[in-house]
Parts: structure tokens; C-alpha cells; sequence
């Protein structure tokens, strides 16, 4: 590694770290920092070497050859000459880097369908089929794919924080306790609302509210209903700038 010839290099010399930072007018930490391979030397430090101390900066790149030039027997390459094929190594080197990292951001980047609506308004039944894909890095959600529902949403009722046509992420939940009082997917006789969800333990009655002052809320008497279910709480929210 280049890290090891630099480090190979400095005790050739005699130098301390100290010693050979002042002669290249950089800090000692990041001579240790080369030496180390965290960062590698500058094409300007590699040039000031081999001018001031006639090192081969092929072998300070590669490893390959005698660490010193020898003019003796070998006609030294003109410097442009060096400096361009200095400067076509560090290019590949710096395209392997920049390609690798682009095929891990691929990794990074996985397809979320958007399954169905949600209504923001009195509950509807939710669509069937899928309505639209949308990508997003892994790291933005907090585990596998399959815990979440993607869906999109219809109506107004949760204006101005949520809007129509929105696309959102569900993370199912059936703990009414933890989520009262959160923005939550209900299902109330088949059909789906986002709503804000709040608990009257007193009256053992559920409150499905808007944040839209213009619509009422929807007061949920367990018992009078066969079907109500508890699917999950917004966890994302996607929106489309026009």
C-alpha cells in the first residue's frame, strides 16, 4: 500500500514525522494519516519527493521498481511525461472509488409500491392493485420492507399537514393504548380513514379526528360496529413538489 512505501520512505530518510512535515509543508497528522493509508499523499506531495529526493514515484505508487531513481543507467522521463501518467493513475483510482460507491447507493435504494388509498375524509374502501412505485433509501425506514403499507391519500380532511394525493407509510400497530392520540389507519366496516385516533376510556368510545377544522369528527362506539380494526400509524409521508 502507499501508506506502507511513505512510511518505508520517511525511515529511509531519517526523518521523523515532525521532520518530514515541515520539508512538505503539511501537518504531521497528516503525515501519520498517510502513513496509516486514511488519506493518500497529494500528487503535489509525490512530485515535491521525487524532486527533492529523487524518489521513483512509480514505486511510491505501485510498489514496482527501485525506490530511488537511478539516473545513472536510467534516463529519467520527462517531467509532463510523469506527470501525465501520474495524473491517468490517480484518475482510474479515483473512478474505481467513485464507481463503487455508486454501486453501493443501488444497494441503498430499494422499490416501495403504493398499494391502495386511504381516505381522508369519511371512510372509503381502500383500491385494489398497485397505483404507483415510489424509491427510497433503506436507511429512511427503521426495518424490512414488508412491516409497511404504502398508500395514497384521497380527500382533504387532514389539510394542512397531510394533502390530497399524498403518499404515505404505514406502520402496523394494533396497540390502541400506545397510539392514541397519533395520526393512525383505522379500518371501521371495511373501509379505511387516516385520522387522528384518541381514546375516551370513559366512555369507551374512539375519536377519529380531522385537522381539518371543516370536518367533523367521527365518534366510534366499538360495539355498535363488527369491524374495526386498528392497521397502523403514519410513519412516512411522501409529497410531489408541482
Amino acid at each position: 500500500m502507499t501508506g506502507e512505501r511513505f512510511r518505508q520512505l520517511r525511515k529511509e530518510l531519517g526523518l521523523s514525522q515532525i521532520d518530514l512535515s515541515d520539508k512538505l509543508g503539511v501537518n504531521p497528522s497528516a503525515i501519520s494519516q498517510m502513513e496509516s493509508g486514511r488519506i493518500r499523499p497529494s500528487l503535489d506531495t509525490m512530485m515535491l519527493l521525487s524532486k527533492n529526493y529523487g524518489i521513483n514515484l512509480h514505486w511510491l505508487i505501485t510498489g514496482r521498481g527501485d525506490m530511488y531513481e537511478n539516473t545513472g543507467e536510467v534516463r529519467k522521463p520527462p517531467a509532463k511525461a510523469q506527470l501525465t501518467q501520474l495524473q491517468e493513475m490517480l484518475n482510474r483510482q479515483l473512478k474505481e472509488i467513485v464507481e463503487a460507491k455508486s454501486n453501493l447507493d443501488d444497494t441503498d435504494v430499494i422499490d416501495i409500491p403504493v398499494t391502495g388509498e386511504i381516505a381522508a375524509g369519511p371512510p372509503v374502501e381502500s383500491a385494489a392493485g398497485v397505483l404507483d412505485v415510489i424509491s427510497i433509501r433503506r436507511s429512511m425506514i427503521q426495518g424490512v420492507t414488508d412491516d409497511f403499507m404504502c398508500l395514497r391519500v384521497n380527500g382533504q380532511s387532514m389539510e394542512p399537514e397531510i394533502r390530497n394525493n399524498d403518499v404515505i407509510l404505514i406502520r402496523p400497530s394494533n396497540d390502541w393504548n400506545q397510539l392514541s392520540g397519533k395520526i393512525c389507519a383505522v379500518r371501521v366496516d371495511g373501509s379505511i380513514t387516516l385520522k387522528k385516533m384518541v381514546l375516551d376510556y370513559a366512555k369507551k368510545l374512539i375519536f377519529l379526528l380531522s385537522l381539518n377544522d371543516e370536518y367533523q369528527p367521527i365518534v366510534v362506539n366499538p360495539e355498535e360496529h363488527q369491524d374495526i380494526s386498528l392497521l397502523g400509524y403514519i410513519f412516512f409521508l411522501f409529497r410531489k413538489v408541482q
